[in-house]
């Protein structure tokens, strides 16, 4: 029996994100007999995927975060490397330092060296010494790739560069998503509902799905709703998700008198019923790579309201999506709430048709990825 193909991903850590929701969809799919997972995180806490990982037959390792010395960091991975491997492929999901992993990769001679770009932006303050950080990983990445895939064409261009297109190892992949369980939606949504809190089915419910931190703008989200509340004084705000701004936002939910209209659920698993109870999904983000949570919201048949910051892709062109520019009011935006909260839900055909032609659906990234893979020798 021919021995399983071990692939490493270097990660962050396994908590709910887009990447880690990604990468624990397509574990879940691909073919486990063919293909092992490790993954090697940068942090020493538990991650919220840990466990299914585990009981899927993945396998994790713990190391020096980069911050903490790049030499420590270098011995641990290389360790890890030579333990645990041989390795057939190295899928690096850590932005701009994969130019780093994949160097290391190359000189252990792991044969398939993957880049994986899932942002448009790193979030560090702009200086003279981040923008030569960038492009000396630029670099590494262009030498030491094999494959450069991007959620995004922005993502794509924002870590390999504007010229990217010239090189026919930069493809797009889409963060797909498990399509089932949203067609198995119930189309009576009240017990969704409940299980947030909601029980008159009159009750406008917005929702948001996001880490606490910058990028997902909360402090702005919370100011649309505040307005909104003065046209539906009824409606409720559902907020999931945790990160380093989470005791922020909560002083600013008190600031702003909404704590009764306001439920934070912290990190959840059942995405599909939560989405299911939502009248709309709202993500007025400063930017995303693609935004894995519009595609979910629309797989649910949930109206969105997004940035203009969310690339195009996100949207499955089904009439569920509406942009506004940050540069609008709260108030511009609590008025679009009201309007496409008014819309009728598609039914579920449409849906998936949706889903399989944009790409989203993750049988077909899995196939896509055993194809990548399987250019290991």
């Amino acid at each position: 029996m021919k021995p399983k193909t071990k692939i490493l991903h270097v990660v962050g850590k396994m908590h709910p994100g887009g990447i880690e929701t990604l990468l624990m969809n397509l574990y879940r799919t691909i073919d486990r007999d063919k293909y092992e997972f490790h993954f090697a995180v940068q942090f020493e806490e538990k991650g919220f995927y840990d466990d299914e990982i585990i009981e899927l037959g993945g396998r994790i390792f713990r190391q020096p975060h980069p911050k903490k010395g790049l030499r420590a960091f270098r011995r641990a991975f290389l360790a890890n490397l030579k333990e645990h491997g041989p390795y057939q492929v190295v899928h690096s999901h850590i932005y701009q330092f994969s130019g780093y992993v994949l160097k290391l990769a190359g000189e252990m001679n792991v044969p398939v060296r993957i880049s994986h770009s899932h942002n448009t932006h790193d979030s560090k303050r702009e200086s003279w010494l981040r923008s030569l950080y960038r492009k000396y990983m630029r670099g590494l990445i262009r030498s030491n790739s094999t494959t450069m895939l991007g959620c995004s064409r922005s993502a794509c261009e924002a870590l390999f560069g504007p010229d990217c297109w010239r090189d026919e190892r930069v493809v797009v992949f889409p963060n797909s998503i498990q399509v089932q369980p949203y067609g198995q939606l119930e189309r009576d949504r009240s017990a969704y509902r409940r299980a947030v809190g909601v029980t008159d089915p009159h009750v406008p419910v917005i929702g948001h799905i996001g880490r606490f931190s910058e990028q997902k703008n909360h402090r702005f989200l919370l100011e649309i709703f505040a307005r909104f509340l003065r046209i539906r004084p009824d409606a409720q705000l559902v907020l999931i998700g945790e990160g380093p701004l989470r005791s922020e936002m909560e002083a600013r939910v008190r600031e702003l008198g909404i704590a009764d209209q306001v439920h934070l659920l912290g990190v959840r698993k059942n995405i599909p019923e939560l989405i299911g109870a939502f009248d709309l999904f709202l993500l007025p983000s400063l930017y995303e790579g693609l935004g894995i949570v519009v595609i979910e919201a629309q797989a649910a048949g949930v109206p969105c309201l997004i940035s203009d910051q969310v690339p195009a892709e996100a949207d499955l062109n089904l009439g569920l999506v509406s942009r506004l520019s940050l540069n609008e009011s709260a108030d511009s935006w609590a008025g679009a709430i009201r309007e496409k909260t008014a819309g009728s839900r598609l039914d579920w055909p449409v849906r998936l048709e949706a889903l399989q032609e944009c790409g989203y659906d993750i049988q077909t990234s899995v196939r896509r990825l055993e194809r990548m893979y399987a250019a290991a020798p």
